[in-house]
């Protein structure tokens, strides 16, 4: 049973690392909904998982796992981790504790950090993670500091134009595009798994960067520079483009799974554990 590399929340030994640690703490807001899934096999049971609280040095709560068996063999074993009160805390799979993160609805620090939320558009394209969960979308959060500077926006142009015998141009078609330059880090900086998430979300179809769509621009990956050279803390960039062309249908859809705004909370209902193949 392995953890799916899409979950937000990390467990990083630190091992054969040199320098100090970062001392970023993964923030997020009381509303957000952190997503844990677990792909392992029919009839395994999921390990004891429990939420820590950091502050009163005692387990909050033990995690219970849903689960949905996506052939004769394999299931996801999934939770939602959502109603935190402020404070500082850990989860603890089997004994194994978690980087830890902080819950906070302090709004000028929220003000300072970006809700990025993914998914794929079906369960066809990855083994290591389930974004239809009995035909319903699921949206991966992951709250990050940072955001879109105005001195990293470019602007480019598809287009093709006619020019006449008397040298006057005409625009036969034009589409115009501006990609955005994401800065995650500044400041004191982020762990280096922060990178590594973000340029693994970027390969999912649907990406939001709070509620607005957008996709990886060409093969740009993450750029990471050191904060400190004794820090193991990173300033990361990464270039990105808005979504123009989107179906309204599919964006609807989405908005509604990203906003929860389903009125039977759809992340609360029972899962039917039905032979439901993983291809969707």
């Amino acid at each position: 049973m392995i953890l799916s590399p899409f979950s937000p929340i990390f467990f990083q030994p630190r091992k054969g690392s040199n320098g100090v640690p970062s001392h970023y703490i993964q923030t997020w807001a009381p509303t957000d909904q952190i997503l844990l899934q677990l792909i392992g096999t029919t009839g395994e049971t999921p390990p004891v998982t429990k939420v820590y609280d950091v502050c009163e040095e005692s387990d909050l709560y033990t995690i219970e796992w849903s689960c949905w068996e996506m052939n004769a063999n394999d299931a996801l074993y999934f939770a939602v981790i959502r109603g935190l009160s402020n404070g500082i805390y850990r989860i603890v799979m089997d004994g194994v504790y978690s980087e830890p993160f902080k819950v906070t609805d302090y709004e000028l620090e929220l003000n300072q950090t970006t809700l990025i939320q993914y998914a794929m558009k079906d369960n066809r394209q990855r083994d290591d993670a389930v974004f239809l969960i009995n035909y319903m979308q699921y949206f991966f959060d992951f709250r990050v500091p940072g955001g879109f500077k105005d001195g990293g926006w470019s602007f480019g142009v598809e287009n093709e134009q006619f020019v006449t015998d008397d040298a006057n141009i005409v625009e036969l078609y034009g589409m115009e595009s501006t990609a955005k330059s994401f800065t995650m880090g500044e400041g004191d900086g982020v762990p280096i798994w922060f990178g590594e998430l973000l340029n693994r979300l970027l390969t999912c179809n649907y990406v939001y960067f709070d509620g607005v769509r957008y996709a990886r621009k060409e093969g740009n990956v993450p750029e990471v520079t050191a904060s400190d050279e004794l820090l193991n803390s990173f300033i990361i960039n990464q270039t990105v483009q808005k979504v123009t062309l989107l179906d309204p249908a599919i964006e609807q859809a989405n908005h509604i799974a990203l906003r929860r705004v389903d009125a039977t909370y759809y992340r609360d209902m029972e899962i039917n554990n039905e032979n439901i193949q993983r291809k969707i």
